[in-house]
């Protein structure tokens, strides 16, 4: 039993952690550390409301730690020279950690092993274990031992695989009873990681972050299962009739718990299962069935982007290259500020703006008309939301906005055009949503649109065509 030094990063919980639970089970002496590391080289930066969400989730888990007598110290800097640091400085003899599965992290891992193998030679052993998903990337394959490109053959293939792995899957929290860890030197306090973001913003109005987002949000494993625990109670049940209306509590939001690890899809599995085998009716099960394909969604995102990284920044369907974006910079603003005079999308991008969050339903309809009606590059709407979305996660975010411009896996066709009016008129029918979001003594329905739907419509349909059909 040796030191061991427990590298946390999107795995922010103490229940279901494998690294965690292998360091109590393997380890006299834990240190546990979370490095804020600046990734100049990594495009994918997290963004200024997931660096918000990630502070407080931080806060909690010292919170955590420290009452099973754990403390998690702070670092900032390059993950691996810091870790290369901490282990010339502690002597220890394990570094563990649960994976990360994007491009720029992997190659992050793969360097991490040569570096260690080269500098420490046999004295520090790697502990690397899959966490976060159902299925490890790149296990499940279709019959011909290809990636699944395709959504419902993905879905057919794992949902009676959950029922063999999970159905009776057991949560563990072992406790640690070792000795408690040395203090070390570069260790910082929260704040000096300064990761609330306090800069200006190209919004017309002045935005702090951390004063919109506390009312709103719980971060943290307490608010994650209190989140989950709430769905339960009765938005479940009428989850397949309620996931589309965005003036509905209908949905689970707990995409930033999961995106941060502070819950996992096995612990949202295994507490349907009284429900799904329960006394409910069919219309009830139904429901549980609609939010699985959900996850199972989340699922099929993060394997296209292991399987197909280059998808991160570029189009899945490479025909759809930048050419065929158009270039407006004053368009691109007035979409990020919600001012387009189209009802339902200025509510959701102020949904977004003071939340950090936006009903899916209503994020598809955005991204339809930005990609779409004003022709923008899909990457200039994902880097946007990048920024602005708590729950930004970039397998879920790059297969959205690539599903809804055309050029992606399973994508909606480019032709199919959502038409945001009647949108509104069949999950608004009422505005209630606008009339939560807009101010109505400012905002009246008959603004003027950016752009004319129906001419804009036409002249996506044309690009479509001249680029795409004719292979241009």
């Amino acid at each position: 039993m040796d030191t061991c030094l427990l590298w946390f990063r999107r795995d922010l919980r103490l229940l279901d952690n494998p690294a965690l639970n292998w360091a109590i089970q393997n380890s006299k002496q834990i240190i546990a550390l979370y490095i804020n590391d600046p990734e100049e080289d990594n495009p994918w930066r997290a963004g200024a409301a997931s660096r918000w969400w990630l502070h407080h989730s931080l806060q909690h888990l010292q919170q955590q730690l420290k009452a099973q007598g754990i403390e998690l110290q702070l670092l900032q800097g390059d993950s691996i020279s810091t870790l290369e640091q901490v282990l010339e400085q502690t002597h220890a003899t394990q570094l563990v950690f649960n994976h990360l599965y994007e491009p720029y992290y992997r190659q992050q891992a793969a360097q991490l092993q040569q570096q260690l193998q080269t500098r420490f030679a046999d004295r520090v052993s790697l502990q690397g274990f899959d966490s976060g998903l159902f299925f490890k990337p790149g296990s499940v394959l279709n019959n011909q031992q290809q990636p699944y490109r395709v959504y419902t053959p993905f879905y057919k293939k794992l949902r009676p695989l959950l029922d063999q792995h999970y159905s009776h899957y057991r949560v563990s929290r072992p406790q640690f009873t070792g000795e408690k860890s040395p203090a070390l030197k570069q260790a910082l306090p929260l704040e000096k990681l300064a990761l609330l973001d306090t800069h200006p913003t190209p919004h017309p109005s002045p935005h702090s972050w951390h004063e919109k987002f506390n009312p709103v949000w719980s971060p943290g494993e307490a608010g994650a299962h209190q989140a989950l625990e709430a769905f339960l109670e009765q938005p479940i049940m009428h989850y397949q009739q309620q996931r589309d209306i965005p003036a509905v509590n209908g949905t689970s939001r707990l995409s930033a718990s999961l995106h941060f690890g502070e819950i996992t899809p096995q612990q949202i599995y295994l507490s349907l299962q009284p429900l799904l085998h329960g006394q409910g009716s069919e219309i009830d099960k139904n429901s549980i069935e609609t939010f699985i394909k959900q996850l199972l969604w989340r699922e099929f995102a993060h394997h296209v982007l292991w399987h197909f990284p280059h998808t991160q920044s570029q189009p899945m369907d490479s025909r759809y290259h930048n050419s065929f974006w158009k270039n407006d910079d004053a368009l691109l603003q007035q979409w990020q500020q919600g001012r387009t005079g189209i009802a339902i999308i200025d509510a959701g991008m102020q949904q977004l703006w003071q939340t950090g969050w936006m009903h899916n339903r209503v994020r598809m309809i955005c991204s339809s008309f930005l990609t779409k009606n004003l022709g923008l590059h899909w990457l200039q709407g994902a880097r946007w939301f990048w920024d602005t979305l708590v729950d930004a996660n970039l397998a879920n975010n790059t297969m959205g906005w690539q599903w809804v411009a055309g050029c992606g896996v399973d994508a909606a066709p480019y032709y199919r055009i959502f038409n945001p009016l009647t949108q509104s008129k069949r999950f608004d029918p009422n505005n209630r949503y606008t009339q939560q979001w807009l101010d109505t003594e400012s905002y009246t329905a008959d603004a003027t649109p950016l752009v004319d739907l129906s001419s804009s419509r036409e002249a996506a349909l044309l690009r479509f065509k001249q680029h795409i059909k004719q292979g241009g």
